[in-house]
Parts: C-alpha cells; structure tokens; sequence
C-alpha cells in the first residue's frame, strides 16, 4: 500500500478536518421512517432504534450459528479447510494464533445500540505455500462450497472504491501486491462468505514474482493463513432483534450517520 508521508501542517489540518466530521457525525439526528399501522395512525421511528447495522442484512444474521454455538463451528470448519490443503501440501506443521473470541459490537451507525456480536476464530497459519497457488485456491473454494460459502473474492479483483478511479485503483493493487499479473503476485488475501459468517484466506511468498513487500522484516519468507468470522446475535437476544428490525423491513438502509 502507498505511504504517505505527513508534514506537520498538513496532519494538523487532517486531525482539524478528522475532529470536525467526528463532531458533525456525533451531532447529526439519526434518520428516520414513518410507518402507518392498521388503524390508519402514522409513527416516526428513528434509526437509532434499529438493533442491527447499515451494512449487514438481517435475514444473514438471523440464519447464522448464534453466539452461544459459533465458537464450536470456527474449528470445525478450519479442520475441513486444512484438511483439503493438506492433500495438496502434505506434511504441514499448523500453529494457532490468539484465542478465538466472540465480543458485542458498539453502535448501530445511527447513534444507536446494535444486538450484533462479533466472532473471530483463533488462526492458524504455516510457513510454506504451494507452487500452484491456482490450485490450493481451487482446493479451497470446493471445500468452502461443500460448506455452503461463496467463492474466495480476492482484495486484488477488487472493484475501485468510490473514492477512486480505475488507475488508481490499479497503482494501489501493484503497490500493495508487487504487481497487476495475480501469478507475479508476492502475496494474495481474500474473503469467502456464507451470509454473514465469513472465511479470511492469505498467502505469500517474498520472493514470488519480480517485486517482494516494501519492508519483509518480520515476515516469514512464506506463510499462508486462515480464519473464521461472523456478525451473530445470542440466542437471548433473537426475538428482540425480530421485533426491533421488523418496522424497518422494506425500507432502503441509510448510510451510517454516527461513529460507532
């Protein structure tokens, strides 16, 4: 990823700029709908009652493991993805990260509370990569489909940000993965989903392709990677988040108002 390198003016303005829309979203009123109920009688419900979040569906959250059982799923899926990888690379020494955790989001995005929960897996990682990355890739996708995700949506096939245009969208993906080819590529990471549940899958190689990371102190010269993550309500919380979202239902998610 570029760097940018800050003059002191020039971060003073940023943090003067960061301030001042930090304090316009915190005084912003939350956005609202007006429903009718069947006797004919209109109500304004604001969106700070929503239990949810402007980037999530409902029905996502609501078909996922609950947060009660989702730290049970994480491990059980990793097995089933490792294993697939270890047909392709036999003989892999796994290590596990940090403590897998499921923590209560902060905010709804309209100054709000949110019922969300968030699950991340331990990780688990290895310092050796396959040749044919095409493959392992293709290894993983039938294993994920197999457990009813999507295929791995990989950062450098992203579309431009709004933000962006195409070019430069096209220098952040050189600069950030050494090149435009995927097979001149030092490092690919991606993202499989299965509604709001979610697979994370990285892979490098410093001295794959013409152009390696900036920096690789402290990088192994391979690893690939994995975890398991999802957006989850407990189980105490569902019928609330029913009756919470229900008024909502039909009507276009704003964009967030207020930090969270």
């Amino acid at each position: 990823m570029a760097r940018i390198h800050w003059t002191w003016p020039t971060a003073a303005v940023c943090l003067v700029a960061a301030v001042v829309t930090g304090a316009l979203l915190l005084r912003t009123p939350p956005p609202s709908i007006t429903v009718t109920d069947a006797s004919g009688h209109e109500r304004t419900i604001p969106w700070s009652d929503y239990p949810a979040d402007p980037w999530i569906e409902p029905a996502d959250v609501l078909a996922a493991p609950r947060a009660e059982e989702v730290e049970a799923v994480g491990p059980v899926l990793l097995a089933e993805l490792t294993r697939a990888i270890d047909a392709q690379l036999p003989g892999l020494e796994w290590r596990s990260g940090a403590i897998g955790d499921t923590y209560r989001q902060y905010g709804n995005g309209y100054g709000g509370e949110t019922l969300h929960q968030t699950y991340n897996s331990e990780g688990l990682s290895v310092d050796q990569v396959p040749a044919d990355w095409p493959a392992l890739v293709a290894a993983l996708d039938a294993e994920l489909a197999e457990q009813g995700y999507g295929p791995i949506e990989w950062e450098h096939d992203r579309e431009p940000w709004p933000h962006e245009t195409t070019a430069e969208r096209d220098a952040d993906v050189a600069a950030t993965h050494g090149s435009l080819d995927p097979a001149e590529m030092w490092s690919w990471w991606g993202t499989a989903f299965d509604g709001s549940m979610w697979v994370s899958v990285s892979l490098h190689d410093i001295d794959r392709g013409p152009t390696g990371p900036a920096d690789p102190s402290g990088l192994p010269p391979q690893q690939l990677s994995l975890f398991v993550g999802g957006t989850v309500i407990a189980a105490a919380d569902e019928q609330a988040y029913r009756d919470g979202v229900a008024p909502f239902e039909g009507f276009e998610r704003p964009d967030e108002t207020h930090s969270s």
